[in-house]
């Protein structure tokens, strides 16, 4: 039995298992010691593992970096899985980490997975606290992982906070950030770490303020912030009276929701733009000049549904009358689509604005804002029947659709919602096109919107044709 002796560390066993296998010894030959005498008072600058080259065995890069991430396992046995499966990897299979259901393969991904997981958890829950000492102002935080993964995870901090000096604390290892180097020292308990700052109250603050009574569920909280951690984190003070509290807010939450607009089910258009007129379903009422309501012919087969009215439109009471109302203008000409043709419509018909001076900065509508009003675009399109619905950005998008869509990647194909049975299609708004960051930008938009409408307006004969025949032959023979 050959006993190896090496400092518990990815580099220190890498150079001792390829001293072992250029040697051919067998993994059953060799008892792996972790000396640890060193690991009191050690400081070094972190450096990145390079690649071992063998003259006689090139080592599986999925290998390496498995292995290089199983080394932080808090496992005493990791170094004879990593050493078994090298072993196997050169003499048995080199393909051995393409066998999922290899036992040894199986265990270091999953190993892998817990210490990935843990590393999330790292970024999650560390919590650093403001101090001032012989050095100056710095910030510390103390962390307890399942795993040995600090040096994984430290270099995340790095990058995020790296314009000023932290140290995280662990009971194996303490990091260490002087805005020049990461360095890493022995861990100390939590019970030499301070516990309070000022930034405690903040972190309460903050949680209370997205906590969603809504959406507790605690079995799954507790999941994925295990209670192991609360003692670090100074929100976790609260987590049991917010949610003993839910339900008191859910009931607040419930009264002050928007309220959904009154659409009777059988009106004309005039009607139902009378009734929209006194909508006071969302606060946009309050502030805007009117509602603009949807124009065009009641029998279009094609509606366009844009994102809400602008201060031109307000003022005018009728959808695109503004700057991206003569982009659309521009767009049906070339697309030999008439306006008069087609109803032109919004997802929410009240302007929603930010005053700043005399100007009236555009504001993207909410979810609750566009959900308040969705029955009045329903109501218009239900009226209408048209055999297409052509979504202008974003907005519009995730109105119909029921979800947020990407435009630059949907657009030009038919999509279907499952609430309706009009086939839709995306497209740029006219607003997106005026705000484009270059010229060129702004004409591959424009051309990708004409394109779309030709599209629509093709889709709209083939349906209107298809329609017709089926209608005649339905009809009964003479």
């Amino acid at each position: 039995m050959i006993t190896v002796d090496f400092e518990p560390e990815f580099e220190a066993w890498r150079i001792e298992a390829r001293n072992q296998l250029a040697k051919n010894t067998h993994p059953s030959e060799i008892m792996w010691s972790q000396n640890r005498t060193g690991q009191a008072g050690f400081s070094f600058i972190v450096d990145q593992p390079q690649m071992t080259k063998n003259e006689n065995f090139r080592v599986d890069p999925d290998f390496m970096k498995v292995a290089s991430i199983v080394a932080s396992a808090r496992d005493d046995d990791r170094w004879d899985l990593l050493y078994r499966t090298l072993y196997r990897l050169k003499h048995e299979n080199s393909n051995l980490m393409k066998v999922t259901i290899d036992d040894d393969v199986l265990r270091l991904r999953r190993l892998a997975k817990d210490i990935a997981r843990d590393i999330h958890k790292m970024h999650a829950f560390v919590r650093f606290k403001e101090i001032r000492d012989e050095a100056g102002l710095r910030y510390v935080a103390w962390h307890q992982p399942e795993h040995r993964c600090l040096k994984l995870g430290a270099p995340f901090f790095m990058r995020r906070f790296g314009d000023r000096a932290w140290s995280i604390f662990t009971p194996d290892l303490s990091a260490h950030w002087d805005l020049k180097a990461l360095t890493y020292s022995a861990g100390i308990p939590l019970s030499d770490f301070p516990h309070k700052d000022d930034m405690d109250e903040v972190w309460k603050t903050y949680y209370k303020s997205i906590f969603n009574p809504a959406r507790v569920k605690i079995k799954a909280m507790q999941a994925e912030m295990p209670q192991k951690y609360w003692q670090n984190l100074p929100e976790a003070e609260i987590i049991r009276d917010l949610i003993r509290e839910a339900p008191e807010r859910l009931e607040e939450l419930a009264r002050n929701q928007p309220k959904a607009a009154l659409v009777a089910p059988h009106q004309n258009l005039d009607q139902l733009r009378r009734l929209a007129s006194v909508c006071q379903a969302c606060p946009l009422f309050e502030h805007a000049t009117q509602t603009v309501f949807g124009d065009g012919p009641a029998t279009a087969r094609i509606v366009v549904v844009g994102e809400q009215p602008g201060d031109n439109e307000d003022h005018e009471g009728r959808p695109f009358a503004g700057p991206a109302g003569k982009i659309l203008d521009q767009a049906l000409k070339l697309a030999e689509l008439a306006r008069s043709e087609i109803y032109v419509t919004n997802a929410v018909k009240h302007f929603k604005y930010k005053p700043v001076g005399t100007t009236r900065l555009h504001q993207k509508p909410t979810g609750s804002e566009m959900h308040a009003c969705r029955p009045w675009l329903e109501a218009e399109i239900a009226l209408v029947k048209p055999e297409i619905v052509v979504l202008l950005g974003a907005t519009a998008g995730t109105s119909w659709l029921g979800r947020l869509p990407r435009v630059g990647e949907e657009r030009g194909r038919l999509l279907r919602s499952r609430d309706h049975r009009e086939d839709a299609m995306l497209s740029w708004h006219p607003s997106a096109i005026l705000r484009a960051a270059s010229d060129a930008d702004r004409e591959q938009k424009f051309a990708e919107l004409v394109a779309d409408l030709k599209l629509a307006s093709e889709l709209q004969q083939i349906s209107s044709v298809s329609r017709t025949s089926a209608q005649r032959s339905s009809k009964p023979t003479p």
